[in-house]
């Protein structure tokens, strides 16, 4: 292999107002090799990836290529110089087919027309390299499966000519068998002399794909490692700062007598076999780093997800083979999504935002102003909101009085289960205290809580027990006692 790198970035150093993201990092990339970098959320991570495929134009250091100081301004840039980034959230068109997506703003031509018949043909033969000949190209995108619209995200890049991939969390979206897939195509790409920067929560997927790891964390470098000079343990212990600490025996124990939420053998295509119970006064977590499967089994619960397998009960009442969120809400769920300005109107008043799925409920068929800020008033002020004038955009709000709307606009019409994904992402301290007690004070009245996070802070700080998934396997069932960090990272 050759050692000249093909990037070398040298005391790297990006600010975010009073945030200091990057402090000084080196790192290096060579021909033909997969680095992976990791650490946690927070690290610094993204924003070195950002600065590398020209996203970020601004900070102190210097970027050489091929020995050659570059200064990207964009994107577009990046990519006219070999430099390809596939970022974690998905930027393809459902509507367009998947030949067009692969060829997105770079249609092949012939005599002035697009040569569709081509870009057909170079988009099977692709797809077949990767182990999908079964996709037809001049189908729909969007009628596809999550995971095949991530591989043609990585497809686009690659056939875009970029000599140096940037994957960041390539395979949170895929099944287990894409995932091999991918790692495959990546053996391929290094023989082929393609660079590849890994980024990834999953460690054990980190030592397979890599030849060197660098390890961030709180902005800074700690170390770059060969991959045969390391191991998982290791690698937790320079991502944490402290040696990791001997898994706890997996216990699973209810500390409730009624049990209102049963979740048996529920299976998808990214998890199979999730058996949980979650009880009257009990607040239970579900943690897996992204891709793990955890946020679909969120969305399969509250019909949202299509299952093919397993039963949902809720407080003893089954529920069909096929169902919808209206129907999850009548019998007693309430489900918060992990994106906040998904699940919320950002330009409407905060009392349209509360009562939005409820009007029904209200009892008019056209409800009035006044009616729903009657409804929307009392639990505005329960969980806090401030500010609390109900006709406040919830968009000019910050995110953690964003969550409390969220929060809000279930306790209008209380369910007996609350389903809370990614409750504090994004906080401040003192917002996510707020947050987490707001779900304590739900286990003390008596509800149910399901909390889905890929944060352990949040489960440690907040369950009772603790459910570990990794690539849509349970692995892990512990009473959250005496647990850390370590023990769940080690379980990824």
């Amino acid at each position: 292999m050759n050692v000249q790198p093909v990037i070398e970035l040298k005391n790297i150093s990006k600010r975010f107002l009073n945030l200091q993201a990057l402090d000084q990092v080196n790192f290096d990339l060579r021909e033909g090799e997969t680095h992976a970098l990791v650490g946690e959320n927070g690290a610094g991570k993204s924003t070195l990836m950002k600065i590398l495929a020209g996203i970020y134009s601004e900070y102190d250091g210097e970027y050489l290529l091929r020995g050659a100081p570059l200064h990207l301004m964009s994107p577009g840039e990046a990519l006219h110089h070999g430099i390809g980034m596939i970022h974690q959230e998905l930027s393809v068109m459902p509507e367009l087919s998947v030949a067009e997506n692969l060829f997105l703003g770079r249609q092949l031509t012939r005599f002035g027309f697009v040569d569709w018949k081509r870009m057909d043909k170079i988009a099977q033969d692709e797809l077949a390299k990767l182990g999908f000949e079964h996709i037809d190209v001049r189908q729909r995108l969007g009628a596809y499966p999550l995971g095949t619209q991530q591989v043609v995200e990585v497809l686009r890049v690659m056939i875009s000519g970029a000599q140096v991939l940037i994957m960041d969390e390539p395979t949170s979206a895929l099944s287990p068998a894409e995932v091999e897939r991918l790692i495959q195509l990546i053996d391929t790409l290094r023989q082929t002399n393609r660079s590849i920067i890994y980024i990834s929560h999953f460690l054990d997927e980190v030592m397979r794909v890599a030849d060197r790891i660098t390890v961030l964390r709180d902005g800074r470098k700690v170390t770059t490692l060969d991959k045969t000079s390391t191991n998982v343990n290791e690698l937790i212990s320079l991502i944490l700062g402290h040696a990791v600490e001997s898994a706890p025996t997996h216990v699973s124990e209810s500390g409730s007598q009624q049990t209102l939420l049963d979740v048996n053998q529920l299976t998808a295509d990214v998890f199979k076999d999730v058996s949980l119970k979650v009880g009257k006064g009990e607040i239970i977590g579900v943690y897996g780093a992204i891709g793990a499967g955890h946020f679909d089994l969120a969305r399969a619960i509250f019909g949202m997800y299509r299952y093919d397998r397993g039963t949902i009960n809720v407080d003893w009442h089954v529920f069909p083979a096929e169902f919808s969120a209206a129907y999850a809400i009548k019998h007693g769920l309430a489900y918060a999504t992990e994106s906040r300005r998904q699940s919320l109107f950002m330009e409407d008043a905060i009392y349209r935002n509360v009562t939005m799925p409820h009007l029904k409920q209200i009892g008019m068929l056209v409800p009035t102003s006044q009616h729903e800020m009657q409804v929307a008033q009392p639990v505005i002020e329960r969980v806090n909101v401030q500010p609390g004038d109900p006709l406040n955009p919830v968009g000019k709000l910050s995110g953690g009085n964003q969550q409390k709307v969220v929060i809000a606009r279930w306790l209008a019409f209380p369910p007996k289960v609350f389903v809370m994904c990614e409750p504090t992402r994004g906080m401040d301290v003192g917002a996510k205290s707020e947050v987490l007690n707001i779900l304590r004070a739900f286990r003390d009245q008596g509800y149910g809580v399901l909390v889905v996070s890929s944060e352990p802070e949040t489960v440690l700080a907040v369950c009772d027990r603790i459910i570990v998934m990794s690539h849509g396997d349970v692995v892990a069932e512990m009473v959250n006692k005496n647990l850390n960090k370590d023990a769940l990272m080690r379980l990824l």
